[in-house]
């Protein structure tokens, strides 16, 4: 591994791995916020919610997100230069960030809807009974416990979701693997490069990894503590 320690090659691929981790770190809290939305919408009784939000789930997961992100990149620019405004051409970080949490929402969407639908009934008439609201109800007591249903599966789409922000490269972000593929070109080192950023994409999946099962911990511990304070108060 002399190639990585003896010139500037290894803090070139730490740049990209950071560009990759801020990719990831940007695009996921926005993925879920919005499948979060589209999970509401799609257990809407109003079809006028569910149909769109369908509609989209199915159209987003039914597209390569390699489409999505040219389609975001090249059409929106040219829509912008067609109606004489800047404000549709966006440079590539942001349409990376844009596309990454568009394609993921559909999925955390499901996931979230899953997560929410587990969650017993009796639980929100519950709280309703002892005055609260819609809202608090569902901000209280419901999202919580069905967060902690859904805690492996959004890590598993967090750590996907690294390793598809790959895919932004081909419109010039200085990721990970832009990096590696520049260097490996431009020195003729192109597998050791590939192999160098594999390892480092394992590392940011372990981390995440660990990351995720730091939090279902912290998460069981907390509803155990929660349940123990209910039935304590129950007697």
């Amino acid at each position: 591994m002399d190639f990585l320690f003896n010139d500037l090659a290894l803090t070139s691929l730490l740049s990209g791995a950071k560009n990759t981790l801020l990719l990831t770190a940007a695009s996921m809290p926005l993925a879920v916020v919005v499948g979060l939305l589209l999970a509401w919408m799609r257990m809407s009784r109003h079809r006028w919610l569910s149909w769109p939000a369908a509609a989209y789930i199915e159209v987003i997961r039914g597209t390569p997100l390699l489409v999505q992100v040219y389609l975001v990149y090249f059409s929106l620019a040219q829509v912008g230069q067609e109606l004489n405004t800047k404000l549709l051409t966006l440079d590539a970080f942001t349409t990376g960030i844009i596309c990454l949490a568009a394609n993921y929402a559909a999925y955390e969407a499901e996931i979230l809807r899953a997560g929410l639908e587990a969650v017993d009934k009796g639980q929100r008439e519950a709280a309703l009974s002892i005055g609260l609201s819609e809202r608090q109800a569902f901000g209280i007591i419901v999202l919580p416990q069905a967060f902690r249903i859904v805690v492996p599966p959004l890590i598993n789409d967090l750590i996907a979701m690294l390793k598809d922000s790959c895919l932004i490269s081909v419109i010039g972000v200085p990721e990970l693997l832009d990096r590696a593929k520049s260097i490996g070109k431009e020195r003729s080192t192109t597998a050791q490069m590939m192999v160098a950023a594999a390892v480092l994409y394992l590392i940011m999946s372990l981390a995440c990894y660990m990351l995720g099962k730091y939090l279902e911990k912290r998460l069981k511990v907390q509803g155990a503590h929660e349940l123990h304070v209910e039935q304590v108060h129950g007697h």
